[in-house]
C-alpha cells in the first residue's frame, strides 16, 4: 500500500519526535508527546477533534490500517473515561490543542491473549502504531456536534472533488482496456460500461422490482475477490438485489450495479465495468481489492419479482430461518440432558 497518506500525516510528528525517547505507558503502551500546541490540557467531559492515522511495519513497508485523511476527515470524540481506555486516556490528557502524538505497542502484546486472530501482515516483534493530532477542543456538546457538521460537509466536498478526477481517470483506463480487447459495450449515464452476453426476454428492470442473481467479481487484470458461484467464497446461493426504495425487501448494491441493471431482464447475462468511484471507492474489501479499485462483474439474472412476490419469498426464508434456528436449539437442548439421562 502506498506510504504517501501516511507520510501526510506522519512527516511532521515524526521528524519532530525522532529525538525523543518513547516513554512507558500502562499495558505494554509507548509514546512520544510533540508538544507543539498552546492553552490548556483537555479535560473529562471535553470533546478531542483529531486526525488520526494507524499502521504497521512488517519491517520492509507500512500498512496503513486507518487514516482519517483520506477518508471522513478529523474524528471528534468525547474525552472521557467510558469511552477512553485507562491506558490512552492518561496520555491523551496530556495534550494541548496542536499537540501531536505517537503512541505504539508490540504485537505481539496486543495479540497476546489470542494470537490465532491477528491478521497475516502483523509481524510478532514490530509495531502497531497510532499517531494523533490534536485539531481543535470543544467544551460542549454543541460546539462539538456544530464543528462535526462542518466537517462532514468539507469532507464531502473533498470527495467529490477527487471522484471527478477517479471518474476521469478510471474510464479511460477502463476505455483503453476495451479496445484492446475488442469488447463492444454500452455506457451508462453515470460511466458504467455494460457489455451484454445473452439477452434476456420480458421488461427491463427498474426500481419496482428486486433481481435473483448470480454473479463473480474481479478487478480489471482478472483477480476474482468475491462470488456466488464459487464454493470458496463461502456463500453459494442467489443474491436478492432490492432496486426499491422499501429497505424492508432486501440487500441494496453499489451505484455501479444499479445502473447496471436497469439495461437488463430476465435471464441477461452480462458484464459491468465499474469506475472505482461507483463501486467501493477509498474502501479497501479484503487482500485482493485495494483502494480504489476499479470492478468488473460478470452478472446472470435469474429472476425478476415484483414487490409482492419479494416480500412473500422474504418471509418464506425467515420461517426457514427460525425452523432451522428451533432445530439446532432443540438438538443443542437434547445433548445437554443426555448425560442426565444415561446417569439415570
Amino acid at each position: 500500500m502506498s506510504k504517501i497518506s501516511l507520510i501526510l500525516l506522519t512527516a511532521v510528528v515524526l521528524f519532530c519526535s525522532c529525538e525523543q525517547s518513547f516513554k512507558k505507558g500502562d499495558k505494554g503502551l509507548e509514546y512520544k508527546l510533540i508538544s507543539r500546541g498552546s492553552g490548556p490540557t483537555v479535560k473529562p467531559g471535553e470533546f478531542m477533534q483529531m486526525q488520526i492515522c494507524q499502521f504497521t511495519n512488517d519491517g520492509k513497508k507500512d500498512t496503513i490500517l486507518n487514516d482519517t485523511r483520506n477518508r471522513s476527515g478529523a474524528v471528534i470524540e468525547p474525552f472521557d473515561k467510558n469511552s477512553v481506555p485507562p491506558e490512552y486516556f492518561n496520555i491523551l490528557a496530556q495534550m494541548k490543542k496542536g499537540d501531536s502524538l505517537v503512541i505504539r505497542m508490540l504485537v505481539d502484546s496486543l495479540f497476546a491473549k489470542n494470537m490465532a486472530q491477528m491478521p497475516p501482515f502483523f509481524k510478532k516483534g514490530n509495531y502497531f502504531t497510532t499517531t494523533v493530532s490534536l485539531v481543535n477542543i470543544y467544551k460542549t456538546r454543541e460546539q462539538a456536534d456544530s464543528a462535526m457538521t462542518a466537517s462532514m460537509i468539507e469532507a464531502r466536498k473533498k470527495d467529490s472533488i477527487e471522484s471527478i478526477g477517479i471518474m476521469s481517470k478510471d474510464d479511460k483506463t477502463i476505455q483503453e482496456y476495451l479496445k484492446k480487447n475488442n469488447v463492444k459495450t454500452t455506457k451508462t449515464s453515470s460511466g458504467v460500461y455494460v457489455e451484454i452476453l445473452t439477452q434476456g426476454v420480458g421488461p427491463m428492470i427498474d426500481t419496482s422490482v428486486v433481481v435473483k442473481t448470480n454473479y463473480t467479481g474481479k478487478t480489471l487484470n482478472g483477480k476474482v475477490f468475491d462470488s456466488n458461484t464459487d464454493p470458496a467464497k463461502g456463500h453459494v446461493e442467489p443474491l436478492s438485489v432490492n432496486m426499491t426504495s422499501d429497505m424492508s425487501l432486501g440487500t441494496s448494491v453499489i451505484k455501479g450495479w444499479v445502473d447496471g441493471l436497469k439495461l437488463l431482464n430476465k435471464g441477461s447475462k452480462a458484464r459491468f465495468y465499474i469506475p472505482s468511484p461507483l463501486g467501493y471507492g477509498k474502501q479497501q474489501m479484503g487482500e485482493d481489492l485495494l483502494p480504489n479499485s476499479i470492478l468488473v462483474f460478470e452478472v446472470e439474472i435469474l429472476d425478476v419479482l415484483n414487490k409482492a412476490a419479494a416480500a412473500a419469498e422474504m418471509e418464506k426464508k425467515k420461517s426457514e430461518m427460525k425452523l432451522k434456528q428451533k432445530k439446532y436449539m432443540d438438538s443443542v437442548s437434547k445433548a445437554q440432558k443426555a448425560p442426565v439421562e444415561n446417569k439415570k
